[in-house]
């Protein structure tokens, strides 16, 4: 589950690039030197996202530090979960045995005992990953859980009965429940990370390595350690914790990263899985804005990088020039968030036909094809429409709501609104029943909402006006509101779990932060338990439907054909009742890829975001 991952942690970390570049007079934090220009040296470089350097290394990661170039771009290329979902040609969000580090998993017990045996994998030390590195993350895991981006409150963790190691390549899980095998694998075994106790299982810089964590208050030593370390960005190349590494890269000692964001990686010597890496090194490079990193790419500086939308109109130019370009598509949804607690709205947002309303007035196919370029996909469920999966219903591939303003203006006509287009709807008929407004709607109640969304982002500020205008048509009035993406999520999320009661009047009604709001990663099976079942731990709108728990519940513990016509049904209920306003997804970049540069396509660059460095190649 991240959740507005490259937006939680951007506070300190666009501080931090933005103080970098008035020093060093530069659009380029940390910029490139000029021998890459000329890709001599064997080495790859490769953009950051604007002002989103890495913030965390140790990959126990929370909430605030799960942006992609945390937990995507460079925790993974040094430690690799148990089970890699993605693929380095590919854009399916799917299970990868053949990079996985375990064979797969063998359930027994009514499906409550889970067998993993791994693979003949090395540490850098030379020492071989065994079952005791899992049962390390499991302890520390189990001891932290809030404190790990993966975990949702009542889910899989909630119901472990024990683990262990048999033997030295053999890790055993036991539940005190039966779930769903593909759930479990998805949602559960995906997380499972292999850590280097011998080198980490220590309380401080001067303890020895020992077995602190087989006890609590042990493993929360270690973390707390652990933690400590990972906050100190300034000694990530200089600790020799992080140099043990069984994945195919490593930060160079000493010079391989710069607080300001830079990573440099070189191969790890030791790397016994597929795809051994070939060039010298790897880099990292952090950019205060989208027009540093452009200008950067069109000098030559950056191998791997993208293309603001503003610069759209230039493609032509950076295509001529040896590029190739094209959309990276994540596996995740893009929708406008409903509080349905606020007790000013909550009497209108909790009629669905006005839900309805709103929703039909939102034109995706011409938001997609004139103000994001074709560079997006439909948002009509809460399953991604991108990559097709088993998991999406054929239903879900049509909008159920399609673009219409009569139907939208008959739908408050028909519950008793008096339609002022231009202006703002009055409830002529309040009460319940047929051809009401409906329940806490009083009489002369005004259609007027308001909606606060990020400022900074083009795309979305210009889909946002001509969301108002068009529901202005109808006599829909949005009050809109720009503040920086940090104050639209904490005011978002300000009532989660409150009753209405408590909840601010001031609280955004609808609130948008970016695109895609959230992502299915680290946890990919998209059954939204955590963001639309009641008490959700990423509910921020409190949306509580006990059909929809009732689905979750089956979707978790039914048997795999049984879960996916269940995540069928739910997904046509859900996206039909509309415990959101569903948005299209923006591309999360439009990729630009040297000709140089081989072993990645455009046209399959991973859902899941992950990259792959270690099959690139760059031509002479």
């Amino acid at each position: 589950m991240r959740l507005l991952r490259r937006i939680l942690a951007s506070v300190s970390a666009i501080c931090s690039a933005c103080a970098v570049s008035a020093v060093i007079g530069t659009g380029v934090v940390g910029a490139a030197p000029a021998h890459h220009a000329a890709k001599s040296g064997g080495v790859i470089t490769f953009a950051e996202q604007p002002g989103s350097p890495p913030t965390y290394i140790f990959p126990l990661y929370n909430g605030a530090n799960s942006q992609n170039s945390d937990i995507t771009y460079l925790q993974p290329l040094m430690w690799l979960p148990l089970y890699w979902f993605g693929h380095p040609t590919s854009s399916a969000a799917t299970i990868n045995y053949k990079l996985s580090m375990a064979e797969p998993p063998v359930f027994s017990n009514g499906g409550k005992t889970i067998t993993m045996k791994l693979k003949h994998w090395v540490w850098s030390t030379g020492s071989p990953v065994t079952a005791r590195d899992l049962v390390f993350w499991m302890n520390l895991v189990m001891n932290e859980k809030t404190n790990y981006a993966g975990y949702v409150p009542g889910g899989w963790m909630t119901h472990v009965a024990g683990y262990s190691a048999k033997g030295t390549t053999t890790f055993v899980l036991t539940m005190n429940k039966t779930y769903n095998q593909t759930y479990l694998l998805y949602n559960g075994l995906a997380t499972l990370t292999p850590l280097p106790q011998q080198a980490w299982d220590k309380t401080s810089s001067s303890s020895p390595n020992g077995t602190y964590d087989t006890t609590s208050a042990g493993a929360k030593a270690v973390y707390a350690y652990l933690n400590s370390r990972s906050k100190s960005l300034s000694t990530w190349d200089t600790t020799p914790l992080w140099q043990v590494v069984d994945g195919p890269w490593h930060l160079k000692p000493t010079t391989g990263f710069q607080v300001t964001g830079q990573v440099t990686m070189i191969p790890n010597k030791k790397y016994s899985g597929p795809n051994k890496p070939k060039v010298s090194e790897f880099e990292e490079l952090p950019f205060t804005s989208a027009s540093a990193e452009y200008d950067a790419l069109r000098s030559g500086s950056v191998d791997y990088g993208y293309v603001p939308t503003t610069d759209v109109g230039a493609l032509g130019s950076l295509k001529a020039s040896g590029f190739k370009v094209g959309p990276w598509y994540e596996w995740g949804l893009t929708f406008i968030g409903i509080l349905f607690n606020n007790p000013k709205y909550q009497a209108l947002m909790s009629q669905l036909y006005i839900r309805q309303a709103m929703q039909t007035l939102i034109n995706q196919p011409e938001y997609i094809k004139t103000i994001l370029d074709n560079y997006g996909t439909p948002t009509y469920g809460p399953v991604p429409t991108f990559p097709k999966t088993d998991f999406l219903a054929k239903a879900e591939t049509k909008n159920p709501y399609p673009f219409s303003l009569v139907k939208a203006k008959k739908l408050l006509t028909s519950h008793g609104w008096t339609i002022h287009a231009g202006g703002t709807d009055r409830c002529s008929k309040p009460g319940t029943g047929s051809g009401r407004c409906g329940k806490g709607i009083v009489k002369g109640a005004k259609l007027a909402v308001p909606l606060m969304y990020p400022s900074g982002f083009p795309d979305i500020d210009n889909e946002i006006q001509v969301m108002r205008s068009t529901l202005a048509r109808a006599g829909i009035h949005l009050t809109l509101s720009e503040a920086p993406e940090n104050t639209v999520l904490a005011d978002g999320y300000a009532c989660i779990g409150k009753k209405a009661a408590t909840c601010p009047t001031s609280s955004p009604v609808l609130s948008i932060i970016s695109s895609p709001v959230y992502t299915y990663v680290p946890i990919y099976y998209p059954d939204g338990t955590s963001l639309f079942g009641c008490g959700g731990a990423t509910n921020g709108g409190n949306y509580c439907n006990h059909k929809v728990d009732t689905y979750l519940t089956q979707i978790e513990s039914e048997g795999n054909a049984a879960s996916i016509k269940t995540m069928h049904t739910y997904q046509e209920y859900v996206a039909k009742q509309l415990p959101d306003l569903w948005f299209p997804n923006a591309a999360y970049q439009i990729s630009a890829i040297s000709t140089k540069l081989r072993g990645v396509s455009v046209s399959a660059q991973d859902s899941t975001a992950h990259i792959y460095p270690e099959t690139w190649t760059l031509k002479a």
